[in-house]
């Protein structure tokens, strides 16, 4: 006789957190386990949506490659498991040894967007660098090598404290190398269905890319440029709306300077030079320019694609100027467009936070002499850092949800780095190219066995993607899903710092809710001193994270879908009496910069004869940067990434698609797949990054793919004030190395 069990099968509602969107899920679960993932279609703001990758979030929870206990690398490059306990004395042990010999400075914490399943991780991260007395020096972070000039755009510029006008109901919007369907980057809410909806109620959407990404498929208008070129197109729309006198001159004069100084910098950008310069129609320029200008309302964003190349600060400050003299900023007695609900209770004014200076040249780093930022160190300079001896070099490495084996640029050079180190600590959930390095492996749980909440979708608006956000006072929160899988030895990241700090002897103090980034704070963050004597919860860990909060935590935790706090009041008030704060316009450390662009015909990069091609990044639905690469069913159509480029430029090449090819730069060389892709501008090669192996590992152009960063030479160019070196725009060659298999 066979006996037969019958299965416990319940719906339970979560945030997924593979990205920041925080889309609310609806998660299958049978005896314990998650066996399937949707959008939650009773959550009021988000319409049932999920990406591929939320839904294939309990593939990546029950995967056999999960690594689920401590892994300690021995002498022979083999791994055994070890208990968490005997892995935290170990590497504070070894650690104790470092500072003995080399000072707190030798040792340093990167964290990556592993860390998006729970937001308190990187903080604490941060705490513990800050408790080793190195703080910012010794505090790596991604934002330093993507994206970090928004956050020093701004603090040149001033932040308008009610932020940008709505997307819902703009009439326009300028999307600079940004792809927010794939991306969600600054429309976090079923970005798809939001732009197809805002299309369809008026809005001319304009997209500046080389590639007519999923965000064009609506597009009043698709500027596709050379890359690299971002920077001239902006001058040349400012020149057109300036020279045309189409600016809100009344909002400039009452919260802006330097209007006629801007207007003399832009002057040489006619729409002819442009046009030379990028690639481009210049009648796109002016009708770009006329359409943004003219419309009721309307927004400027830059992404990724626009920092990559250099100057990605600087395209940054433009649009920020064009925002401003076209008045795109929410005004008195509007409605706030990014309420706070668990963010802190503030009174939001329609006047800007003054410009400050964010780069500290007093102290510089020991790579480079760039100076400090508000960024945190510079991350680009992390494997010379470890690379270079004398005082202050970096000899251990936590790393904590990221991969930098594969994200830095110029992975040959941080191969080296990191072989190199007396001690490397990956916080990972498998063994990842960084983790097949390490000395010590730490398990950390994933999305579905940790709390959420809104909170730091809330916040994204501090932290430099100022168009994130709600639109709607909405919030959400939700406990853990399930348990971790069954006989694991598994801690969250920010428990590891704070086991670490504590078995060191270090205080923690975590700073709850911090409204603001800089000297751009809306309210000063609480402090809450981690107790030693027992380790907090992540749920009171959370209640530090919303201290403060408009709308208690307690209550926000009492809508098992989330809600809209449709009750508050999200008024803006007037300008302050006596502020006299203004936005800058002609900031002279970016006009300068400018001056260099316009000298340069552009980005100083350019196609040659022996690199014809330019590579440029693109973001993978299936993917966030490596996570998701041993997802099986993710990566059910493929697991690499292709190396895309336009049938035109196939057939200059003579290749065909599935052909496996050399691409060479001027500084490394990697194997790839071509796909034709017939909305790329010809003249380019569109990769996403984060793939392929190692430098001592044999290349797997159809497993693992190839490794864009071996292409990127970190000293070469860099921007000055992070040093970012130049990770897109970068001139290839592409020869075939196999047919396709037929």
């Amino acid at each position: 006789m066979i006996e037969t069990t019958a299965q416990r099968s319940e719906i339970r509602y979560g945030i997924c957190k593979v990205c920041w969107a925080g889309c609310p899920i609806e998660v299958t679960v049978v005896d314990g386990r998650a066996t399937k993932v949707v959008g939650d279609r009773q959550a009021p703001i988000y319409g049932g949506y999920t990406c591929p990758k939320g839904r294939a979030m309990p593939d990546a929870h029950y995967s056999p490659t999960r690594v689920l206990r401590p892994r300690k690398r021995m002498s022979d490059g083999s791994y055994v498991e070890i208990p968490m306990a005997q892995a935290v004395e170990e590497i504070a042990t070894r650690i104790e040894a470092i500072v003995a010999e080399h000072g707190s400075e030798a040792i340093a914490v990167y964290p990556g967007n592993g860390n998006l399943t729970n937001p308190i991780n990187p903080v604490i991260g941060a705490m513990f660098v800050m408790a080793m007395g190195t703080f910012p020096d010794r505090f790596f972070s991604v934002q330093t090598i993507d994206q970090a000039g928004k956050v020093i755009a701004q603090a040149l510029h001033g932040r308008w404290i009610p932020g940008p006008q709505p997307f819902s109901t703009a009439k326009t919007w300028i999307m600079v190398g940004t792809n927010p369907v794939i991306s969600k980057q600054g429309l976090m809410v079923n970005p798809g269905q939001t732009i197809k909806q805002a299309v369809k109620d008026g809005m001319k959407l304009i997209v500046i890319d080389p590639r007519a990404t999923e965000s064009t498929a609506h597009a009043f208008l698709h500027i596709a440029p050379q890359p690299g070129q971002d920077v001239s197109i902006l001058a040349g729309i400012l020149r057109v709306i300036l020279t045309e006198n189409l600016y809100d001159a009344e909002f400039v004069s009452e919260n802006a300077a330097g209007i006629e100084a801007l207007k003399a910098a832009v002057a040489p950008f006619t729409p002819d030079h442009v046009a030379s310069v990028a690639g481009i129609r210049a009648e796109d320029v002016v009708l770009a320019a006329r359409t943004f200008a003219q419309a009721e309302s309307g927004c400027v964003v830059t992404a990724t694609g626009a920092h990559f190349p250099l100057h990605g600060t600087l395209c940054e400050y433009l649009a920020l100027c064009l925002n401003t003299v076209c008045g795109r900023w929410v005004r008195a007695g509007e409605a706030h467009a990014q309420p706070h609900v668990l963010l802190p209770d503030v009174a939001i004014r329609a006047q800007p936070h003054a410009p400050y200076q964010p780069l500290d040249y007093s102290r510089t780093s020991r790579i480079n002499a760039l100076p400090q930022t508000v960024v945190g160190a510079p991350t680009g300079t992390l494997p010379d850092e470890i690379l270079t001896p004398g005082p202050g070099q970096v000899r251990a490495l936590i790393c904590s949800g990221s991969n930098p084996a594969v994200s830095l640029p110029d992975q040959t050079r941080t191969g080296r780095a990191l072989a190199s180190l007396d001690l490397l600590v990956s916080i990972d959930v498998e063994m990842s190219n960084t983790a097949r390095m390490a000395d010590y492996v730490i398990p950390d749980r994933m999305a579905l066995e940790t709390p959420a909440c809104s909170q730091f979708s809330e916040s994204m608006k501090y932290y430099g993607i100022w168009t994130g956000g709600y639109e709607t006072p909405y919030a959400q929160y939700a406990p853990a899903v399930v348990e971790p899988p069954a006989g694991s030895d598994m801690i969250e990241s920010w428990e590891f710092f704070y086991e670490l700090a504590r078995r060191l002897g270090k205080q923690i103090t975590y700073f709850g809710n911090a409204a603001g980034t800089g000297q751009h704070g809306d309210k000063p963050p609480l402090p809450f001193v981690l107790p030693l004597d027992r380790r907090p919860t992540t749920e009171e860990m959370f209640e530090a994270m919303c201290a403060g909060s408009r709308v208690p935590l307690a209550e926000v935790r009492q809508h098992t879908h989330g809600k809209v706090f449709a009750e508050l009041d999200l008024t803006v008030l007037p300008r302050a009496e006596g502020c006299v704060a203004k936005l800058e316009l002609a900031d002279p450390t970016m006009m300068a910069e400018l001056a260099v662009v316009l000298t340069n015909r552009g980005d100083t990069t350019a196609p040659s004869e022996e690199f014809p091609l330019l590579v440029i990044p693109r973001r993978a639905n299936e993917m966030m940067n490596s996570i998701g690469r041993n997802n099986p069913k993710l990566t059910a159509k493929r697991n690499y990434n292709p190396a895309f480029m336009s049938p035109a430029d196939l057939s200059v090449q003579g290749l065909a698609a599935g052909d496996i090819v050399s691409i060479r730069s001027a500084h490394g060389e990697i194997q790839g797949v071509v796909e034709a892709d017939a909305r790329l501008r010809p003249g380019t090669v569109s990769m996403s990054h984060c793939f392929g192996t190692n430098p001592d590992e044999a290349d797997d152009p159809l497993g693992q793919g190839g490794c864009t960063s071996r292409l990127m030479d970190a000293n070469a160019a860099f921007d000055p004030f992070f040093g970012q070196p130049r990770m897109g725009a970068i001139p290839v060659a592409v020869s075939k190395i196999a047919q396709a298999s037929p």
